[in-house]
């Protein structure tokens, strides 16, 4: 029967109001309670919630009884049910606001709560986007307009288009710097002859068809999903990225601070050029370019810490060392009268519209690759960062395809590729940014600092825009404070970072960016063909058990050897687990059980076993551990017979196991079973049981049960233990209260079944009374007590 409650009334209101749907439609199943059946010769359908009457496009399914056991599936027919009955014009709407997220926030944009967080971050976002545009162009040798132009339309873009509401994108140091090296790379490429383009035509055209390129190359990534290459770039490796491209950047910015031009390296070793180049060209330094460097420095830095203290409000240094910068040039005449080098030598005219050369496709496609891929890895590093610390959905797909589009856009428009922006984005985050508003005042700031451009920009010292950029570089060394003195916290992330650092300095920052997400690849494989495996130790008076070198309580049973694997079991951590099993096991056996040990261990097995020989177990001498409520044999063991008789195997972490992992728990447990030593699994996932059972484990060894938790594997290894001595001599037998003792019709036989609840101990029972009998009597089985006495 229906239950008459919000759950069963909600989907009534939704299906329709019909009494005959309730009331006969329905069918008796095996248990005899009647189950509703949906009409599927119904045409239409009431959605009180869109006030629309729809007709159906396919059948709605069966729908299974309603009770307490069916609440996922009540929840999820509503939500099937919902969508089938959904007019046309809600889908269309929904489906454009997935594609284009700037209708769905301007719909519900608040304006009393949101527009001043927007308008102070816009303007902070603003005045800092202006210089760091104008210095990265200058990095790449591009036009400073070119870096205007390209935040400006980028930043647009990404507010119709993008997902996370304080990523900001625009010029950066990396496709600055990538740019540059793709030009240095193709300037001696000839244009085609009939195009009658100058040197200067000839740069631009590659920068625009690399450009071209690499969008193209990214909105193929997202439309084909590709983004899921996310998951291999970790924190640790971008981070050794930045501090490596912060260290070129800042090789360059120091040549227009020392006012030098020498030529710039790209490539292999280009770091190591650099600064020979520098010190080659040291006598040839400008003192007044040296001399506006260090005081713009001098301003920067102190505020930069107030602001790093005082986050919620932050004074825009950069953009007031600017305007006093062009204040300075014009009132004293700085170019004139001390030579001061500024930007002039660049064109200020908006970049004209141009079409891409289809011919250098083929020589620029290396380059655009490379632009596209770190382009890439930098914004979908910088989202993803962003949307977990203020717990945003991020779809990688779609902002890869966003960040394709900018670039496919400005490669039309004559500027070079843009990305995600580190300091715009984290001045965005601090100043109270609440929605991409803030990003549309940041572009009407660009806007009118490019309608300005032709007479104020020019009057830029080159000095400036390096220091400028010099006082921004902590967020890309963020990496040495944070990670190279956190060695002790994880040695392999570490490594991943200092070799992508490495990389970066020594092959460029394409090829470093590639070779550390490589090496973080290899050591992610190294540490699963190496997994984690510990030995557990019963916990006195509790059911628990831990790990022996963590928990300082937990006691090892006497002949019982407890092992756990943290991680699953295949081909590629098999040799690994089982020479670990050995080196901790087989050294506690008997030495007549272990046979010929030519078979079983090489000679460092040997060695390493004759030292943990001399170990013993340290237990208490005369002391009862109570493990249960129930009888065993007390016995007195010496040093001599504490032998192991039972290796227990803790599969709780275990994910899978494929084909290999079980042909090696089939060899372990017949190594085992010569030896005369039991191999037991316990406490396995209907997953890794089903594994087992599909492959034949249990068929193919003498052991065929498998227990639901550690603690049911120790009471049966303890009763078997104390069922093959049959009350040994020295021994006293100590019954239960209740009179109730473990018996051998008790032990009967057992397959592993991942169907039965897992209150029972063992996963399967078979026998010649019921079902309900032997349920019951295992789980008293599991309710008994032990009590042991073990010596030195």
């Amino acid at each position: 029967m229906l239950r008459k409650d919000g759950k069963s009334t909600k989907l009534k209101n939704m299906l329709g109001s019909s009494e005959s749907f309730w009331s006969s439609d329905t069918i008796p199943d095996q248990s005899g309670s009647n189950i509703p059946l949906v009409r599927t010769d119904r045409t239409s359908i009431y959605n009180p919630r869109t006030s629309h009457r729809v007709s159906f496009t396919n059948d709605i399914p069966y729908f299974h009884r309603i009770d307490k056991h069916n609440e996922e599936k009540v929840c999820e027919y509503e939500r099937k049910a919902s969508e089938l009955t959904l007019p046309v014009s809600y889908n269309l709407k929904k489906l454009f606001q997935r594609v284009i997220p700037f209708s769905r926030w301007f719909s519900r944009y608040r304006v009393k709560a949101w527009f001043i967080g927007d308008l102070l971050s816009g303007i902070s976002v603003g005045l800092l986007t202006i210089p760091l545009s104008l210095a990265f162009a200058v990095c790449g040798g591009q036009p400073p307009i070119h870096g205007l132009y390209t935040s400006l339309v980028s930043t647009v873009l990404y507010c119709l288009l993008g997902t996370t509401k304080h990523l900001s994108y625009g010029a950066s140091a990396f496709t600055s710097l990538l740019i540059a090296n793709g030009i240095s790379h193709n300037e001696t490429h000839e244009v085609d002859s009939d195009s009658g383009c100058i040197p200067t035509c000839s740069r631009e055209l590659h920068v625009t068809t690399l450009t071209f390129v690499s969008g193209i190359v990214l909105i193929s990534m997202g439309a084909f999903h590709l983004s899921f290459i996310r998951i291999y770039i970790s924190e640790h490796v971008m981070n050794g990225f930045r501090a490596g491209t912060a260290l070129h950047l800042f090789t360059i910015l120091l040549t227009l601070i020392l006012g030098i031009d020498p030529p710039i390296h790209h490539g292999s070793l280009s770091l190591v050029y650099k600064c020979k180049v520098i010190i080659e060209n040291i006598h040839e330094t400008h003192t007044a370019s040296v001399i506006t460097g260090l005081a713009t420095l001098a301003l920067l830095m102190p505020f930069k810490v107030i602001n790093s203290l005082y986050s919620r409000h932050l004074i825009p240094i950069e953009f007031v060392a600017i305007a006093a910068s062009i204040w300075l040039s014009f009132w004293l005449e700085l170019e004139s009268s001390h030579n001061l080098r500024l930007i002039n030598d660049y064109p200020f005219t908006l970049p004209k519209p141009v079409l891409p050369s289809f011919s250098l496709i083929p020589v620029v496609a290396k380059d655009a690759v490379a632009v596209a891929l770190v382009t890439f890895a930098v914004s979908i590093s910088l989202g993803r960062e962003n949307s977990k610390k203020h717990n945003e959905t991020y779809h990688p797909h779609q902002e890869t395809i966003v960040l394709g589009s900018c670039d496919l856009l400005l490669s039309f428009l004559g500027t070079f590729a843009a990305s995600g922006v580190w300091e715009q984005t984290v001045v965005q985050e601090k100043t109270w940014g609440q929605t991409q508003a803030a990003g549309l005042i940041a572009a009407i700031l660009c806007l009118t600092a490019l309608l300005c451009a032709e007479n104020l920009l020019p009057l830029v010292p080159k000095a400036v825009l390096g220091a400028v950029l010099i006082a921004n570089l902590g967020c890309y060394l963020e990496f040495f404070w944070k990670y190279c003195f956190a060695c002790k916290k994880n040695k392999y992330e570490v490594w991943a970072g200092i070799i992508t650092f490495a990389a970066v300095c020594i092959l460029d920052i394409d090829i470093g960016l590639g070779v550390g997400v490589l090496f973080s690849i290899l050591l992610t494989l190294h540490r699963l063909q190496r997994p984690s495996n510990a030995i557990f130790g019963h916990i006195p008076n509790t059911e628990n058990y831990a790990d022996l070198s963590v928990e300082k309580t937990a006691k090892e049973i006497v002949g019982i050897k407890i092992i756990k694997t943290f991680d699953s079991i295949y081909y590629g951590n098999i040799d690994f687990l089982l020479s670990w099993i050995k080196l901790k096991v087989n050294s506690y056996l008997q030495s007549g059980n272990l046979g010929s040990d030519n078979e079983l261990y090489s000679e460092e097995d040997k060695y390493h076993m004759l030292l943990e020989s001399t170990q013993f177990l340290e237990l208490d001498e005369h002391a009862l551990r109570r493990i249960n409520h129930t009888a065993l044999y007390r016995r007195k063991i010496s040093k001599q017979t504490a032998d192991v008789h039972t290796v227990i195997l803790d599969c709780g972490s275990v994910s899978f196991v494929d084909d290999e992992g079980v042909c090696a728990l089939i060899y372990l447990s017949e190594q085992y079973q010569r030896m005369g030593v039991s191999f037991i699994i316990a406490s396995c996932s209907s997953t890794v049981l089903k594994s087992l059972q599909e492959r034949g484990y249990f068929k193919s060894t003498s052991q065929s049960f498998a227990f639901r938790s550690i603690h049911d594997a120790v009471l049966y290894a303890l009763q078997q233990a104390a069922e093959r001595n049959q009350s040994p001599q020295g021994s006293e037998y100590i019954p239960e209260a209740n009179g109730e003792t473990l018996t051998e019709c008790d032990t009967v036989e057992i397959k592993a079944d991942p169907n039965i609840s897992t209150n029972t101990g063992l996963c399967h029972v078979e026998g010649g009374v019921s079902n309900s009998h032997q349920r019951t009597g295992v789980k008293s089985r599991n309710q008994r007590i032990i009590e042991y006495e073990t010596a030195l």
